[in-house]
């Protein structure tokens, strides 16, 4: 009979270990929590959007008959439509080029200002603008003037010819920053 009292006993002692690994376990399972949101969060990227007031529909110049020593006078106001600050830089382009393009002396010459300041002055063909100072979202504008002229020494070879020519306005976004 000692045989089911041995029995008994590790049975019992069996049931007590249980027992306490099953209450240590539920002690260490057991936890507070508790959760918090920020709802509603949002990125929305920016417009860039420059325009001049010379638009595709209308030109900065056109003159027919250019004499040797004849000059033209014009501004074109470049200004911020879109929603972020940009600053712009100039460069022209031509699709067909006569001597009142590629020489450089006796062609066709330029001097760009924004008020007194001189931007660039040479031969229009070589005309390029440096990147212009901020011009602020929304409302800000920037304003050029370019004065154009057919040198005096310009002979007989620049009769009868035609120059056509695009400039073209570049804006760039400022540099991002931490908000």
């Amino acid at each position: 009979m000692r045989k089911p009292a041995v029995l008994l006993a590790g049975m019992a002692l069996s049931a007590l270990v249980l027992i306490g690994l099953t209450v240590s376990a539920d002690r260490s399972s057991a936890s507070f929590t508790a959760a918090t949101t920020n709802p509603g969060n949002t990125f929305g990227s920016a417009t860039l959007t420059a325009s001049n007031d010379k638009s595709a529909a209308g030109s900065l110049i056109s003159i027919s008959n250019l004499v040797p020593g004849d000059t033209a006078n014009r501004t074109v106001v470049i200004s911020n439509t879109g929603n972020a600050d940009f600053t712009y830089t100039g460069a022209i382009s031509s699709t067909a080029t006569t001597a009142l393009w590629t020489d450089t002396t006796n062609g066709l010459q330029v001097t760009v200002k924004r008020g007194a300041t001189t931007l660039y002055t040479g031969p229009l063909k070589d005309l390029a603008l440096a990147a212009s100072p901020t011009i602020a979202a929304t409302t800000g504008t920037d304003t050029l003037t370019f004065d154009f002229s057919l040198p005096a020494s310009a002979g007989n070879s620049m009769q009868t010819l035609s120059q056509d020519f695009t400039i073209t306005y570049t804006a760039t976004q400022l540099a991002g920053a931490a908000r």
